[in-house]
């Protein structure tokens, strides 16, 4: 049963993301089913394994199922070039206005972020800690009506644009837009229906002066 778990554990890691992140990301409504694999209650179902195998194609189901083999396929290394990221070398605020007249800087390549529509620079510091001026941004467009509550999302509407942690309003079709930098920026309320784009953040990439 561990060994079930280390492999889990191992494309969790893989992608960057937490185990709870990672359950919904391949579609579970409750990350418990992974934590009984860790406890050892429960091994790796074949249901599992071909829901992490379609989310994931570069992953080996056999070796996910059994253990024997290699983690990746043999087309991993097609997947890695199809799944790669426009990034502009441009202010992400910006780019929103322009992105159907410039051309990207060039393309990156992230694991955990493979259905990303674009890469670009966040200037402001409403994000600051977190996402601190001079960071790339990497964005997926989704639907409104798939917002996760506490998670960061770049969002173009009429009377706002910038990123900010989304929570939800009871009740109301209300927004409550909510800076990390509280000292210095207030929290927005912005009606669902008056969002034209909204991009959930799948990586921030904080680059160090050397």
């Amino acid at each position: 049963m561990p060994d079930n778990w280390h492999r889990i554990e191992k494309i969790v890691k893989w992608t960057g993301l937490s185990v709870n992140a990672f359950a919904r990301e391949i579609g579970l409504h409750r990350s418990e089913n992974l934590y009984q694999i860790k406890r050892g209650n429960n091994g790796i179902s074949r249901e599992l394994a071909d829901t992490i195998s379609a989310r994931y194609p570069v992953i080996n189901k056999s070796w996910l199922l059994t253990g024997e083999g290699e983690m990746f396929t043999n087309d991993a290394h097609l997947a890695d070039e199809s799944r790669s990221i426009p990034f502009y070398h441009i202010d992400v605020i910006k780019f929103l206005d322009q992105r159907h007249t410039v051309e990207p800087a060039y393309h990156i390549s992230l694991p955990f972020a493979d259905n990303a529509s674009f890469a670009a620079i966040w200037f402001g510091r409403s994000m600051e800690p977190e996402v601190p001026p001079g960071a790339i941004v990497v964005c997926a467009e989704c639907s409104p009506d798939n917002i996760l509550p506490g998670e960061q999302y770049l969002i173009r509407s009429d009377r706002f644009t910038g990123i900010r942690a989304i929570r939800k309003e009871l009740y109301t079709t209300q927004l409550r837009l909510v800076p990390c930098n509280s000292a210095d920026f207030d929290q927005i309320m912005l009606d669902l229906a008056d969002i034209k784009h909204i991009y959930a953040i799948k990586a921030v990439i904080i680059r160090k002066n050397l």
